[in-house]
Parts: structure tokens; C-alpha cells; sequence
């Protein structure tokens, strides 16, 4: 494996860069890599050598070439701009909230065209039974909820919330929040989505708002107001 070269001054820099870029806290960026907040704070003062393997862990979650953190020819520096503005249209960041009630159901769904629903987390034979139902349920009811009356989406957020307390007993808890996504066609309005995310994540850690970053599909780009400035 090729090892490169770190000069903290020039990553602490990368890094804030990439960060403010996707509209990120440090917190945001850690959670998404798999590191500490201390960790991105000690990269970011440019007094801190982070390792290859931490650098590595950046360039996973953001979708960039680990080599972005490397000091580049004016080339390089050119190339890197468009591999960045080429992230930026792909990437989404998602806040989410645990569903504990019904109140929180029904202020996290309804008004979406799309689901996305992430349960990789979950690899028990028992709570891969329960999410399971909740997707089969969360699925099927994004396909009638425009059709009903309140008094019938409060008792489908009762039934979910009853799922989610199943899941809740497997160690995890549901999370979901929106987001929206943009496609634009040659000679035709560009087309607007709010997308759903469903997402079950371990109970240790994930009481409060969780942040998770999306990779777009095809030709679904994020909204230029979603986007921070390439500088």
C-alpha cells in the first residue's frame, strides 16, 4: 500500500474545506466516519498528524479519493474542484429523530414521494423479522396516506410505534427524516422529490437527532440551497 504524505496544516485545511462544503458540523463529519468529534477537532487545529487509516475513514464517508488530503500540482488542485462539485450534487445530509410516539410518526411522515428505508444494521434472524414488518408496513402505507382521514393515520402511527417498540427490545430504534433530491431534464421543469428515510440504528448512541449522509442514484442531484460554497 502506498503511504502518503500528511502535512497537518494542508489536511486541517481539506478537511474544514469538505466539511463546510457539505454543510456539516464536526460532530456530522464524525458520526459519518466512524470517529470521535475530538479526533476531527485535533485535525481541523492543523497542529494533529491523523493517520492513514483515519484519513481513510474521511474519505470513505464523504465518497472522495482518500489522495484529496495529499498536497497537489495546480492540476491535481483542478481536478480535485470538480471531484468535489461532483460530490456536492451527490450527496444529501439527513437529519433524523427516534420514533417513540405517535406524535413523532406523524411529524415525520406524509407529504413524501419516495422511501428510502435502511436496515443494514439489523443481521439477528429475530429483529430482521420485525424490521422486516416495519418496512412491508412503512411501504405499504406511503401508498394510502394521502387517502386518509386523521383519525385513520393516528391509528396507523399507533401500529408503527407498536413495531418500533418491538425493535426498541432487539437494541435498536427507528429513525426518520426527509430530505429532498432534484432532477433536472433537458427541455422540461426540473423535477423536485421530498424523499423519506426510515433508518434502524443500535440503541446505544442513537437516543437523540442522528445525521445521515445519502448517496444520491442516477441522475438525482442535491438542491444548490442544500449545498455550501466550493470557495
Amino acid at each position: 500500500m502506498e503511504t502518503m504524505e500528511r502535512d497537518p496544516a494542508y489536511i486541517a485545511e481539506q478537511v474544514k474545506f469538505i466539511r463546510k462544503m457539505h454543510k456539516l458540523t464536526q460532530e456530522n463529519l464524525a458520526e459519518a466516519a466512524g470517529l470521535t468529534t475530538r479526533t476531527i477537532e485535533k485535525i481541523e487545529s492543523g497542529r494533529h498528524r491523523p493517520d492513514e487509516q483515519t484519513l481513510r475513514s474521511i474519505a470513505r464517508a464523504m465518497q472522495i479519493d482518500v489522495h484529496f488530503f495529499e498536497k497537489p500540482t495546480p492540476e491535481q488542485e483542478a481536478r480535485q474542484k470538480a471531484e468535489m462539485e461532483r460530490a456536492l450534487r451527490k450527496m444529501v445530509l439527513v437529519t433524523t429523530n427516534p420514533i417513540r410516539k405517535a406524535s413523532d410518526f406523524l411529524s415525520a411522515f406524509g407529504q413524501q414521494h419516495a422511501l428510502r428505508i435502511d436496515t443494514s444494521a439489523v443481521t439477528d434472524d429475530a429483529a430482521l423479522e420485525t424490521a422486516a414488518a416495519m418496512t412491508d408496513w412503512i411501504t405499504d402505507l406511503n401508498d394510502v396516506w394521502d387517502d386518509c382521514a386523521m383519525s385513520q393515520r393516528l391509528e396507523y402511527a399507533r401500529s408503527f410505534v407498536e413495531l418500533c417498540s418491538d425493535m426498541e427490545e432487539h437494541g435498536f430504534i427507528c429513525h426518520m427524516g426527509t430530505h429532498k433530491q432534484q432532477l433536472r431534464q433537458k427541455d422540461r421543469p426540473t423535477l423536485v422529490f421530498t424523499v423519506g428515510l426510515m433508518t434502524l440504528l443500535p440503541k446505544d448512541g442513537s437516543e437523540g437527532s442522528r445525521f445521515a449522509l445519502v448517496q444520491l442514484e442516477g441522475g438525482w442531484e442535491s438542491l444548490e440551497s442544500d449545498r455550501g460554497p466550493l470557495g
